[in-house]
């Protein structure tokens, strides 16, 4: 009788999971605690890092304990939870502005968090239901326009905040739960043809209506100089194009090994900006260098292999939509922040992955891996 309750319980634990994460947590902590240092307020940052942490393991245990095939059937009271948080910071007096967008929550002045962050997991859910009555084949455009209609829900409150950068997470989340559902790979083809010619036609459009208005309609001044900074990275160094420099000279001049822990000279003068949040990879290519970013990506890599593994031991389709969703939410995010400090990628200003800063974003992502424990621990059941 003992010798089965240790295997149940050995069953339910993906010890390579919950290491990998670990890990990330404790670099992430010893990244920030480097970058606040000089910071006004840079001790209070680092103890409610900390603090997030702690938090984030609440959610991540309650996420591992509920059965996610309970939630299939709640995709309406769910998409209405996914509204819900994201137009609560448009609620009269709680609503706060940060970075040029409207996406956070406070009261009397202190700001509690940021609900688009746990709207990214609820549209996970809410996605892998729709997309798992297809049973692994999407061919037909009427059910392909669909699943393209429930995205169009979060995804457009987002982009009214406006929150680019979160938004192109929720088109990420969705493009890799479709391949994962079965959608042919023309369809794929065809979409990221119109999603490009859309977005080229929209900025002129944009454009033209911000001369005709007067002010900005959609696209904020400063996202579209984001913009034009990264198709030319050379433009107003000294102004839009300011952080993408500042990211570079700080990375190049990590070299191999790094100036050391603390030592980072672009950071500690004030010359690498949002350095605890969006840059927390500049902080860690100055100091740490080649080699740091190296081990940073290698645990990247066995976080994503790990949860590919819980993919693919998934009994139904369902936990492996979920699973999928995860995958390709921190796919996403770690590939547009280490390359938009890189010049690879736009500046967005989406954070990285159990190392930025931000509590709102480390309880996410710790209720994102209990998703996976969740999916994990029914394998067999």
């Amino acid at each position: 009788m003992m010798a089965v309750k240790e295997r149940s319980v050995f069953r339910a634990v993906n010890p390579a999971l919950l290491g990998v994460v670990l890990l990330l947590s404790v670099f992430g902590s010893v990244m920030v605690h480097s970058a606040v240092q000089g910071m006004d307020g840079g001790d209070t940052m680092f103890r409610r890092h900390l603090m997030g942490i702690a938090i984030g393991l609440v959610p991540l245990g309650v996420a591992w304990l509920i059965d996610y095939r309970k939630l299939q059937g709640w995709v309406g009271p769910l998409l209405i939870l996914d509204a819900f948080l994201i137009l609560a910071p448009r609620i009269p007096g709680l609503g706060a502005t940060a970075k040029g967008a409207q996406s956070w929550l406070q009261i009397g002045g202190l700001r509690l968090f940021q609900p688009s962050e746990p709207a990214k997991l609820v549209t996970i859910v809410v996605m892998a239901a729709i997309i798992a009555q297809y049973r692994g084949s999407i061919e037909r455009p009427r059910d392909i326009f669909k699943v393209l209609g429930v995205l169009a829900i979060p995804l457009g409150l987002i982009l009214l905040q406006p929150d680019l950068g979160t938004g192109l997470v929720f088109v990420a989340i969705t493009a890799g739960m479709l391949l994962i559902g079965g959608m042919s790979g023309r369809w794929f083809l065809i979409f990221a043809l119109a999603g490009a010619l859309l977005i080229g036609g929209g900025l002129r459009l944009d454009a033209g209506l911000d001369k005709a208005a007067g002010h900005d309609v959609f696209l904020k001044d400063y996202q579209m100089n984001r913009l034009l900074v990264f198709v030319d990275p050379t433009r107003d160094p000294a102004g839009a194009g300011y952080n993408l420099e500042q990211s570079k000279i700080a990375i190049g001049s990590g070299e191999l090994s790094g100036k050391g822990l603390g030592s980072g000279t672009q950071g500690n003068l004030n010359f690498l900006p949002e350095r605890h949040t969006d840059f927390i990879f500049s902080v860690l290519g100055e100091e740490l260098g080649f080699v740091g970013g190296l081990i940073l990506l290698a645990l990247y890599l066995g976080l994503l292999i790990t949860a590919l593994g819980i993919a693919t031991s998934s009994r139904d389709l369902y936990g492996a939509l979920i699973v999928a969703g995860v995958i390709s939410m921190w796919t996403f995010q770690i590939l547009e922040n280490v390359g938009m400090t890189i010049g690879l990628m736009p500046i967005t200003g989406i954070p990285l992955p159990f190392m930025s800063f931000g509590s709102s974003f480390m309880v996410t992502n710790m209720a994102a891996t209990g998703m996976l424990l969740s999916v994990w621990t029914r394998r067999y059941s």
